[in-house]
């Protein structure tokens, strides 16, 4: 004999549909987690910008920067400022150039400044003509070989480094 309490699982199945949530829980979920959401449109909406068709002067833009003698001036430029930067960074930390004071004596503040910044001067000047050296063969042979090859890949970069190392490394080059 079997007691009302005691049913089986089939049968508490098919008398207790599943539960479903309710539209307002559904809403809630959405918020919280905007990936439940089916369309693309309310999921991005107000993130992307559509797409323009460019104008005159963005395509003169692009154009320019194609360029590969623009290019190679902007990385000169850039590889200049960076190699004064660099110039004097390490200048502030080398104390090579500067001369001692004789034992027992102090050098004044503002003669070890002007050594310090004669010594910074030379090795920026230093490091920025080679860094800028650099930039500029660099990146022109790296456009002029990319041109030529009509690829976007890795050997550009890689026939660029080559022939800007044996460029600097010729002789005749101070």
């Amino acid at each position: 004999m079997s007691s009302p309490e005691s049913s089986t699982p089939a049968a508490d199945a098919a008398a207790d549909p599943p539960l479903q949530p309710s539209t307002s829980q559904q809403d809630d979920a959405a918020d919280i987690n905007p990936m439940l959401q089916t369309s693309l449109t309310k999921r991005f909406q107000g993130k992307y910008k559509p797409m323009q068709m460019p104008n005159y002067e963005m395509i003169m833009q692009e154009d320019m920067m194609n360029n590969c003698g623009v290019k190679s001036v902007i990385a000169g430029v850039m590889g200049g400022a960076l190699g004064v930067a660099f110039g004097i960074f390490t200048a502030s930390l080398d104390t090579q150039g500067i001369d001692a004071a004789p034992l027992g004596e102090t050098k004044p503040t503002r003669v070890v400044l002007r050594e310090t910044w004669l010594l910074m001067k030379d090795k920026s000047r230093s490091y920025a003509k080679g860094f800028a050296s650099m930039g500029f063969l660099y990146s022109g042979t790296e456009c002029l070989i990319e041109k030529y090859r009509a690829k976007h890949d890795k050997w550009n970069a890689t026939l660029a480094g080559c022939a800007t190392g044996g460029l600097l490394a010729a002789p005749g080059q101070t």
